[in-house]
């Protein structure tokens, strides 16, 4: 009796991960093992999304797209990381989010144990990839980001664009199989929501499992007290 009502108090973490992973489109990232048993390795093709912090509407029709193609090279507990970042098409004068390259390159990222990284991507990006002004711009971001997932990955963004301070500006990459555009996901520019404040996903926060104390301890008694009076 006990275990039945504390169980009826509890919060499915784990369901509530799996429905925000079946939302942003990786699999089950709760269980994939990683290589080697310490880092994920996300070698492939992702969606790459980022929020720029000063713009405040958290609106995805402002967010910058890019298919991000990816080799970590994983060594023992720690990996290098290779990316090329090729932005997407997303300014209102776009019909498709069709790759506009040339990609962005940073190359030879160390990435820790705890999946933690730090990159850095410089370039000029493109008029069409600016769903702000449509205009190309200059940008050299520093990205700090952390492994969540073999097909998940985000974190935060610094730097410039355009002379303007990207303090406060967020990411996120999730793994796809087909870059036609047509077929891309809706972006994630953000980690997963962890507190009270939205960080820019409609993600569910995993509660702990809060047991009622107090009502598994009187339905114990009651079964005591039944039980010596039956003997």
């Amino acid at each position: 009796m006990a275990v039945g009502a504390g169980a009826a108090g509890c919060v499915d973490a784990k369901g509530n991960f799996d429905q925000f992973a079946d939302r942003v489109g990786f699999v089950d990232a709760s269980t994939i093992d990683r290589a080697g048993g310490g880092l994920h390795d996300i070698t492939g093709t992702f969606l790459y999304s980022t929020r720029a912090g000063f713009e405040t509407s958290n609106d995805p029709a402002f967010y910058n797209q890019f298919i991000l193609r990816a080799t970590l090279t994983i060594t023992g507990d720690t990996g290098v990381l290779d990316g090329a970042l090729t932005p997407l098409c997303v300014a209102t004068t776009c019909t498709e989010r069709s790759e506009l390259p040339p990609a962005l390159i940073s190359e030879d990222v160390v990435v820790n144990a705890d999946g933690t990284y730090q990159a850095v991507f410089s370039g000029t990006l493109p008029g069409g990839a600016n769903p702000l002004s449509g205009t190309p711009i200059p940008l050299t971001t520093n990205v700090d980001g952390t492994i969540m997932s073999a097909d998940f990955f985000c974190g935060d963004v610094s730097g410039t664009a355009a002379g303007l301070d990207l303090t406060g500006s967020t990411f996120a990459a999730i793994r796809i199989t087909d870059t036609t555009p047509a077929n891309l996901p809706a972006p994630v520019a953000a980690c997963p929501a962890s507190g009270g404040e939205d960080a820019g996903v409609d993600a569910p926060v995993p509660d702990a499992a809060m047991p009622d104390a107090g009502v598994d301890a009187a339905v114990d008694a009651a079964v005591d007290a039944d039980e010596a009076d039956a003997a």
